[in-house]
């Protein structure tokens, strides 16, 4: 009899430990899972080319100091939730990991003015750019074309405030398509 109540016990702590790791295996792949359909939906929706590099290159940080945007390099490169950016210098690279968020350019890198008026996601000239309440929004310029133009008539008529507020809005739709 005490040797059935042993095994019994026995059975019953070996079920709950395995019970408990297969609890936090779940767990665990439930947070993998969250961060890989973040990462999905980021790599999905932003503006990159083939290899996930966003902006063309172009170093996010150098949009906010002065001479404006400059080409970053490979070998200063740094993968933020899928998205990978160049950085002209190490120091670029450094301020960026402080606050990417701060840096990333708004709306996944498509072009400001579709987003905010239309909810479109639409090509950017990197090199047109306008830094709005401390955010980097990107804009399609062509030899005949400028949406920045636009975007500076729309504003006479829509507070700023307005469209960045609208473009956020859009781009929350978007992301959960």
């Amino acid at each position: 009899m005490k040797f059935s109540l042993i095994v019994l016990f026995g059975v019953a702590v070996a079920a709950a430990l395995s019970s408990a790791s297969k609890l936090q295996t779940n767990q665990e792949q439930t947070t993998d899972n969250q961060e890989l359909t973040t990462k999905n939906q980021r790599t999905k929706h932003f503006r990159l080319d083939k290899n996930r590099v966003a902006i063309d290159g172009y170093d996010p940080i150098s949009y906010f100091k002065t001479g404006g945007p400059k080409k970053g390099s490979a070998s200063q490169a740094y993968d933020y939730d899928g998205v990978i950016y160049w950085f002209a210098n190490a120091d670029n690279l450094a301020e960026f990991k402080k606050n990417p968020a701060k840096y990333e350019p708004v709306w996944g890198g498509w072009c400001g003015h579709a987003m905010a008026l239309r909810g479109e996601k639409v090509e950017i000239n990197p090199e047109c750019y306008k830094i709005v309440n401390g955010r980097n929004v990107l804009f399609f310029k062509t030899f005949y074309a400028n949406a920045l133009t636009n975007w500076e008539k729309e504003i006479k008529k829509t507070p700023e405030n307005t469209l960045m507020a609208q473009g956020d809005d859009f781009w929350g739709k978007t992301l959960v398509k």
